[in-house]
């Protein structure tokens, strides 16, 4: 086990869509990833994990996962949390019930990202059956109406009491909430009043480049913010992407967002784009919106460690200690760290190289 000192901390996000549960009526996306197809020769599609398509039910294969990013300088996960406030209880969360049953006795770090959009039931996406995905009423019913749920902070608590759980700065347990839009749109100037019931955590605000709230943030009762995937511009025209290209632009991406707020800013560093799977097979890239597009068509490790070096650079600067990534095993998305077929370890080991450099 490599062992580091003083140096910056990474965190990464972790997607716990990779078992059947009883919430998707489409079981586990690992039955759209493996059934990808590519759109033309240059995009890759299907993506192969390394060791094989995996079950996050199982705690050995978490065990597993935990020592795998461990050995590369990884310091914990942020994990996706969704709630169901009509039946009162979590969805897609028995990975996290093993994880923490995996980190006991280990010093890997854990925390929550409360998710308000419901993850999609049925994959993939069928073209043609809604318009603009964001003015659509399937997308907004996925968002969920925040209520006062005493069973939903009872659960926060308990979760954030385990020793492996992150803390913020002023020792407040860390809680990212995404998507503060569709919160502020679904409640408007209640949104504070909502927030102030988690004053007991340290709230991070996961933000897109250009939210309007982010200028907000502070009044809306955030401590810090960052982000999930700024590396591509969901609103621009293009849908072929270049890896190189979209790394370069990052810093400017951050240094606009901060520019913004007075809370810090934590950059977050995407491996790649492509949720492509996520959608029905479609020939070509003339359909612009999600799950489509934006595609970075060359997702590499050497853009992806520019773009890490880049960050470290951004968080020192800052007095930051941390850089979040984008992600441990977002393979429906197309960013994830775990070993595939085409690079193995090679992402892994772009993060154990900045590590040792920072």
């Amino acid at each position: 086990m490599f062992k580091f000192a003083a140096l910056m901390n990474f965190y990464t996000y972790f997607y716990p869509g990779f078992y059947n549960d009883t919430y998707r009526l489409s079981g586990s996306e690992w039955n759209i990833v493996r059934k990808a197809q590519p759109r033309s020769k240059d995009h890759h599609q299907p993506r192969i994990p390394q060791g094989g398509y995996y079950n996050q039910a199982e705690t050995t294969e978490i065990k597993n996962q935990i020592t795998l990013a461990r050995t590369y300088g990884i310091k914990g996960f942020m994990v996706c949390y969704y709630w169901d406030f009509e039946q009162s209880c979590p969805i897609m969360d028995e990975p996290l019930k093993q994880l923490m049953l995996a980190v006991e006795g280990t010093d890997f770090e854990f925390n929550l990202m409360w998710v308000l959009r419901l993850p999609h039931r049925i994959l993939p996406i069928e073209e043609g059956s809604y318009g603009k995905y964001h003015n659509h009423p399937w997308f907004k019913k996925r968002i969920q109406d925040f209520q006062d749920d005493k069973t939903f902070f009872e659960e926060l608590q308990r979760i954030s009491n385990h020793p492996n759980y992150r803390k913020g700065k002023e020792g407040k347990p860390l809680l990212q909430v995404y998507s503060v839009s569709e919160l502020i749109q679904l409640h408007g100037e209640k949104v504070p009043a909502i927030l102030n019931q988690f004053q007991n955590f340290h709230l991070q605000g996961i933000c897109g480049r250009d939210d309007d709230w982010i200028e907000a943030s502070s009044n809306l009762g955030f401590s810090s913010l960052s982000a999930y995937v700024t590396l591509v511009n969901f609103n621009a025209d293009k849908v072929k992407l270049r890896h190189a290209t979209c790394a370069a632009e990052q810093p400017l991406v951050w240094r606009s967002i901060q520019e913004k707020t007075e809370v810090p800013f934590y950059p977050s560093v995407a491996t790649g784009w492509d949720a492509s799977p996520r959608g029905s097979h479609l020939p070509n890239f003339k359909v612009r919106k999600f799950p489509w597009a934006p595609v970075v068509m060359d997702a590499n490790p050497d853009s992806f460690h520019a773009n890490l070096r880049d960050a470290v650079a951004w968080s020192r600067a800052n007095r930051l200690d941390d850089v979040h990534i984008a992600s441990w095993n977002e393979w429906s998305e197309g960013h994830y760290l775990e070993p595939d077929m085409k690079y193995g370890t090679a992402f892994l080991e772009k993060v154990y190289q900045t590590k040792k450099s920072s």
